[in-house]
C-alpha cells in the first residue's frame, strides 16, 4: 500500500480539534462569558474569599476517586481547598461556582502526528455521576480519553447539566444509545460526541430541541435508524457547522429531486458540511446540499457518489474548501465554476476524472487562481504532456497528481512556485532530467514525492538546496551512482525513501547522524556496500528498510523506537550481541543473509513482535524458550503421556515465524508455546528432532500454516494436529513420523469449506503495518513460500492462503488412509507418497471436489482404484504408481486429460491394473468408455470405406449391364470377344496341363 501523504489528514486533524481554535469557538466562548455575566445567583461567602463551593469540590473529588489511572497527571493538582485553582477547572469570578471542566487529552493531537500514543495517556476508570452537582457548569470537555468511556454508554446525568453551552465527549469510545435527554441542553452552542468506532447509535428525535446549536459533530454515531434525519437537522436555524461523518445514513433524502428550498429554509447559516463515509451510493446530481449556497467547506469523502460533476456545484459561490475524494465522479469538472472565486482547496483524489490537466486547470475559475492553495488530483485518469498550466496557480502550496497518466518533462518553471510546500508527482510517466534550476525558488518546500517515474536528478556536488525537507521520496528515480551529497543538508528529514535509485558504494559517514531523527528510512534495492554501525541506538527511526543491498558485517544494536526492520538479501554474518534491543519491534525481516550462531535471546523482550523472518541463513542451536519451564519427556514405557503444565513468564504476539533453510536443532520450539496468536510457522529444512508435543493445537489455536518438512521429527503424528480449525497448509514431509494418520480430520474445518468467502481472512503474506502518515505491506515482503504440488516445486505469495494443502510424504506412516480424509472438500493438494500406507483408497474420495493434485505413489495400497476419482472435475495431477493396486483403471472426462504425453506413468508399478492407459487388457469385460471412443473414431472410418467400395462395385456392374442390354452392336461385339477369350483360355489351360503332367504331344 502506498504511503498516505500527510496532507490527506489535515481534514481529519481539523475534525479532532474542530472549532477549538477557530473564530467560531471565540464567538461561542464570548457568548458563554456573556451568559455567565448576566447569570443571577445568590452570593455565597465562599465567593468572597476566592474558594470554590464545598459541595462542588466534593463532587470533583468524587469524580477523581472514580479515576483509576491518570498517566498524564491531569488531576495531579486536584488537592487543597480551592478547587478553582485546580488544573482544568474554571470558576465564576462573581459566584465561585465551577463553570468549566476541561480534561481534554492533549496528547491525542500528538498521537495523530505519530509522536505519542494517546491511548496510553488516557484517563481510566468511571465517570462519576457526582458531576451532576455542578449545576452551573457551562463548559464540559472530556474528549480524547479513549479508555474513560470505553464500552460504556454516555452517562444519562449529562442531560441534566442544563446550563451547558459547550459539550465535547468525542473520541471516548462510548457504546450504546445516545441518551435522549441531551435534548434538555437547550443552551448548547457546541455539541461533539464523535465516536470513531461507531459503537453509539441514536434516532436524534431529541435534536430539534437544541435551537441554539451552532456546531454539531455526530461523526461515527450510527444514524441508520434515524427517520427523516435531514428534517431534524433542518430544524436547527443557527447551525453553522454540521458533521455527520460515518453515520450510516440512508440515502433516501440525498438523491431525491423533491428536496426543494422550502425544506432547507433554516440552513441559511450553514458553512461547514461533512457527510463523508456514508456510502450513499447515488448520483452526484440533484443532492440537497448543492442548494445550500452559504457553504464554505464541503466534505463528501467516500460517499459513493457517481456520474458527472453536477453543474449545480457552480451555485456554491462562497465555497473555500471542496473535499470529495474516493467517489466515482467521471469525466471533467464542469465549466460552470466561474463564480467560485473564493476557492482555496480542491481535493478530488481517487475518482474517474479524465482529460488533459491543462483543460482541468483552465476550467477552474480564473478569479481563484491566485487564491488556490491545495490542488489534489491523485488516483485519476488525467493525461497531459506538460504542467505549464499549473504555473498560473501562484499561491499553490499543495500540488498532488500521484497515480495519473501524465507524461513528458517537468518544466523548469515549476521552481517559481515559491509558496509550494508539497509536490507529489509519483507514479506517472514523467521523463526528464531535474537540475538545480527546478528547485531554485522552492524555498518553502517540505514534502516531495517523485517516485516511480523516469526522472534523473543531476545537481552539482556542492549544491546546497534552498529548501529543508521533512518528507522526501525518490524511489526508482536515478540519484546515483554516488550517494547524493545534497541530502546531507536535509537534517529535519522525517521520512527519506530512496529505493532503487542506482546508488553504488558505501554510505557516507554522516548518513546515520544526519538522519538520526528520521522515523522512516528506505535505502533498499540499491548496491550499497560496507558495514553497518555497531550501534544504532541513538536513532529515532521506526521503519528501517535496507533490503537487497550488499551490506556486510553484523546486525547492530537497534534503536528502541524501531518497529519495522528489513535487512533481508544482504551479506550480514551475525549479531553484535545476544541482546540487540528494539523493545518496540513488530516486524523483523532478515532472510537471505549469512547470519551464523544462535538466535538472540532478545526476541523474548520483543513483546510487540508480529513477524520474525530469519529464513535462508546459517543459524544453529535452539530457539530461546523465553522462560518456559522445560517440558517433561514422554514416558515411552507408559500408555499415558504426561506433560508438565507451566505458565509462561511472558506472552508474545508473534503471528508469523519463518526459520526455513537454516541448521537449527533441538525439539519442537518451546518458544511457540508463548505465541497463542501465531498464524504461520515455517521450520522447514532444519535439524529439529524429537516428537511433536501434545499441546501443539491447544497453545496455537489460530494456526493457518504449519511447515515442518525436511527435519528429523519422529514419533506418531499427535491427534491434536487434526484440531486446528483454521489450518490450511500442513506440511510434515521428509521426516521420520510413523504410525497411523490421525483420524477425525474433519476437525480441520478450514479444509472442509469449499466457499473461499467463508474462510478466515488471516494472510501472513499480507501483514500490514499502518501508521498515521504511511502504511506498509510487510509480512514476507519479497519472499515466497515453496510448495510441492503437481509434481513440482512452485512458489506462492499472496494466493498461498487459498492453497489448502496436506503433505505427509516421505515418512514411515502405516495403516489405512482415514475415511475422514474424504470430508476435506476444500483440500487442493494431498501428498501421501513414499510411506507404508496399506488398505484401499477411500471409496468416497470423489467427495473432495476441490482436489487438484493427488499423489499416493510408493505405498502399499491395494484393491481397486475407486471410480469416484472420475468425479474430481478439478483434478490436474494424479500419481498412483508403485503400489499394489489391481482391477480396471477408472476412466472419465477429467482422468482422460491427465498427463496426455505419458498417461501410463500415473499407474506404473501396479501389475494388477488393467485397461487403458496401461497395456494390460481386462479379460471378459465390455469395452471401456475409452475403447468405445476409439472404435467410434477408427471403426466408423472403416465402415465408411467398405460401404463406398460396395456402392462403387454395384454402380459399375449396372453400367456394363445397361450398355449390353440396349446397344445391339455392343452386345454382338461383347459376345464375340467373350468367345475368343474363352477359346484362348481353353487352349492355354490344355497346353499348361500337358506340360505339368509330362504328357508328350506325340502320344
Amino acid at each position: 500500500m502506498a504511503a498516505a501523504p500527510p496532507y490527506r489528514l489535515y481534514y481529519f486533524e481539523a475534525k479532532i480539534v474542530i472549532f477549538k481554535n477557530t473564530k467560531l469557538l471565540t464567538i461561542i466562548l464570548l457568548l458563554a462569558a456573556v451568559a455567565l455575566a448576566i447569570t443571577t445567583t445568590s452570593a455565597v461567602a465562599a465567593a468572597a474569599n476566592g474558594s470554590c463551593i464545598a459541595a462542588e469540590r466534593a463532587a470533583l473529588l468524587s469524580f477523581k476517586a472514580g479515576i483509576t489511572s491518570d498517566p498524564a497527571n491531569l488531576l495531579g493538582s486536584w488537592h487543597g481547598r480551592d478547587c478553582c485553582q485546580w488544573s482544568g477547572i474554571n470558576c465564576s469570578s462573581r459566584t465561585g461556582h465551577v463553570v468549566k471542566l476541561d480534561l481534554y487529552n492533549h496528547f491525542f493531537e500528538e498521537d495523530y502526528k505519530g509522536n505519542v500514543p494517546s491511548h496510553s495517556l488516557s484517563l481510566r476508570g468511571q465517570i462519576s455521576s457526582s458531576l451532576r452537582s455542578l449545576r452551573y457548569l457551562k463548559h464540559l470537555d472530556l474528549s480524547a480519553n479513549k479508555h474513560l468511556g470505553h464500552g460504556m454508554p454516555i452517562p444519562d446525568f449529562v442531560g441534566s447539566l442544563d446550563r451547558l453551552v459547550f459539550l465535547d465527549l468525542s473520541f471516548m469510545n462510548f457504546s450504546g444509545r445516545v441518551p435522549q435527554n441531551l435534548g434538555n441542553l437547550t443552551k448548547l452552542l457546541y455539541l461533539n460526541i464523535f465516536n470513531y468506532y461507531g459503537a453509539t447509535h441514536s434516532d436524534i428525535s431529541w435534536l430539534p430541541r437544541l435551537q441554539s446549536l451552532q456546531s454539531l459533530e455526530l461523526g461515527g454515531v450510527n444514524l441508520s435508524s434515524a427517520v427523516d434525519w435531514l428534517h431534524k437537522v433542518n430544524a436547527l436555524p443557527n447551525l453553522v457547522a454540521l458533521s455527520l461523518d460515518n453515520c450510516a445514513l440512508n440515502n433516501s433524502l440525498t438523491h431525491t429531486t423533491t428536496a426543494s428550498p422550502p425544506l432547507l429554509h433554516n440552513l441559511t447559516l450553514l458553512q461547514l458540511l461533512d457527510l463523508s463515509q456514508n456510502h450513499l451510493n447515488s448520483r452526484a446530481a440533484n443532492n440537497w446540499f448543492w442548494g445550500v449556497t452559504s457553504l464554505k467547506s464541503l466534505y463528501i469523502y467516500g460517499c459513493g457518489f457517481a456520474g458527472a460533476f453536477p453543474d449545480e456545484l457552480g451555485n456554491l459561490t462562497l465555497l473555500e474548501t471542496l473535499y470529495m475524494p474516493d467517489n466515482n465522479f467521471v469525466g471533467m469538472i464542469p465549466a460552470t465554476l466561474s463564480g467560485l472565486c473564493n476557492l482555496q482547496s480542491l481535493t478530488l483524489n481517487n475518482n474517474n476524472i479524465s482529460g488533459d490537466i491543462a483543460d482541468l486547470i483552465y476550467r477552474l475559475p480564473s478569479c481563484s487562481w491566485k487564491n488556490l492553495q491545495v490542488l489534489s488530483l491523485e488516483g485519476n485518469n488525467i493525461t497531459g504532456t506538460t504542467l505549464e498550466a499549473v504555473l498560473h496557480l501562484t499561491s499553490l502550496q499543495v500540488f498532488n497528481v500521484i497515480s495519473n497518466d501524465l507524461t513528458g518533462r517537468v518544466p523548469v518553471e515549476i521552481g517559481t512556485l515559491a509558496n509550494l510546500t508539497t509536490l507529489y508527482l509519483a507514479d506517472n510517466g514523467f521523463s526528464s532530467v531535474l537540475s538545480e534550476s527546478h528547485f531554485a525558488g522552492l524555498t518553502n518546500l517540505k514534502q516531495i514525492d517523485l517516485s516511480n517515474n523516469h526522472l534523473e536528478i543531476i545537481v552539482g556536488p556542492d549544491w546546497v538546496p534552498p529548501f529543508n525537507l521533512n518528507w522526501a521520496e525518490f524511489g526508482s528515480c536515478h540519484l546515483g551512482p554516488r550517494f547524493p551529497q545534497w541530502l546531507r543538508w536535509q537534517k529535519d528529514i522525517d521520512k527519506l525513501h530512496i529505493p532503487n535509485t542506482g546508488i553504488i558504494g558505501e554510505l557516507p559517514i554522516w548518513f546515520w547522524t544526519s538522519f538520526s531523527r528520521a522515523t522512516s528510512l528506505d535505502i533498499s534495492l540499491n548496491q550499497i556496500s560496507g558495514k553497518l554501525p555497531l550501534s544504532l541506538e541513538f536513532m529515532s527511526v521506526r521503519r528501517l528498510l535496507l533490503q537487497s543491498n550488499q551490506l556486510t558485517g553484523l546486525v547492530p544494536l537497534l534503536p528502541r523506537s524501531v518497529e519495522i526492520l528489513d535487512i533481508s538479501r544482504n551479506n550480514l554474518t551475525g549479531f553484535v550481541a545476544s541482546n540487540i534491543g528494539a523493545p518496540s519491534l513488530q516486524f523483523a525481516i532478515l532472510f537471505s543473509n549469512s547470519i551464523t550462531g544462535a538466535i538472540p535471546k532478545s526476541i523474548c523482550q520483543w513483546s510487540k513482535l508480529l513477524v520474525l523472518d530469519l529464513s535462508s541463513n546459517l543459524l544453529t542451536g535452539e530457539l530461546p524458550d523465553c522462560g518456559t519451564k522445560q517440558l517433561k519427556h514422554w514416558d515411552t514405557s507408559s500408555n499415558n503421556t504426561s506433560i508438565a503444565k507451566s505458565k509462561s513468564s511472558s506472552s508474545l504476539e508473534v503471528r508469523t515465524l519463518l526459520l526455513r533453510n537454516n541448521s537449527l536443532s533441538g525439539g519442537f520450539p518451546l518458544f511457540l508455546r508463548q505465541c497463542r496468536n501465531v498464524v504461520f510457522v515455517d521450520l522447514a529444512q532444519n535439524r529439529f528432532s524429537g516428537k511433536l508435543p501434545v499441546w501443539i493445537s491447544k497453545e496455537m489455536p489460530a494456526l493457518v500454516i504449519l511447515r515442518l518438512r525436511s527435519n528429523n521429527f519422529s514419533g506418531e503424528i499427535p491427534i491434536g494436529i487434526a484440531k486446528f480449525p483454521a489450518l490450511r497448509i500442513l506440511d510434515l514431509s521428509n521426516n521420520n513420523f510413523y504410525g497411523a494418520i490421525p483420524q477425525h480430520l474433519a476437525g480441520l474445518e478450514a479444509l472442509t469449506a469449499t466457499d473461499k468467502a467463508l474462510l478466515p481472512a488471516e494472510n501472513p503474506f499480507e501483514e500490514e503495518y499502518q501508521e498515521m502518515y504511511w502504511s506498509s505491506d510487510t509480512g514476507l515482503f519479497n519472499d515466497s513460500l515453496p510448495v510441492v504440488i503437481k509434481g513440482k516445486v512452485l512458489g506462492y505469495r499472496e494466493n498461498v492462503i487459498y492453497l489448502m494443502s496436506i503433505d505427509l510424504s516421505c515418512n514411515s506412516l502405516t495403516g489405512k488412509i482415514p475415511e475422514e480424509m474424504s470430508y476435506l472438500a476444500g483440500l487442493i493438494n494431498l501428498n501421501l507418497s513414499s510411506n507404508f500406507l496399506s488398505g484401499q483408497i477411500p471409496y468416497k474420495i470423489g467427495n473432495m471436489q476441490s482436489l487438484e493434485s493427488l499423489d499416493l505413489t510408493k505405498n502399499h495400497l491395494a484393491g481397486e482404484i475407486p471410480w469416484g476419482l472420475s468425479d474430481l472435475t478439478s483434478l490436474a495431477y494424479l500419481n498412483l504408481s508403485y503400489n499394489d493396486l489391481s482391477g480396471r483403471i477408472p476412466s472419465g472426462r477429467q482422468l482422460d486429460t491427465l498427463q496426455t504425453d505419458d498417461p501410463a506413468s500415473m499407474y506404473i508399478g501396479n501389475p494388477g491394473l488393467c485397461g487403458r492407459p496401461v497395456p494390460k487388457q481386462c479379460p471378459g469385460d465390455q469395452p471401456t468408455q475409452e475403447d468405445s471412443v476409439e472404435w467410434h473414431k477408427h471403426g466408423l472410418f472403416q465402415m465408411d470405406f467398405l460401404l463406398s467400395l460396395i456402392v462403387g462395385f454395384v454402380a459399375g456392374v449396372w453400367m456394363v449391364f445397361c450398355g449390353l442390354l440396349f446397344a445391339k452392336k455392343w452386345m454382338g461385339a461383347y459376345f464375340r470377344l467373350f468367345d475368343k477369350l474363352c477359346d484362348k483360355v481353353y487352349v492355354i489351360s490344355v497346353v499348361t496341363w500337358h506340360k505339368w503332367c509330362g504328357i508328350s504331344g506325340e502320344n
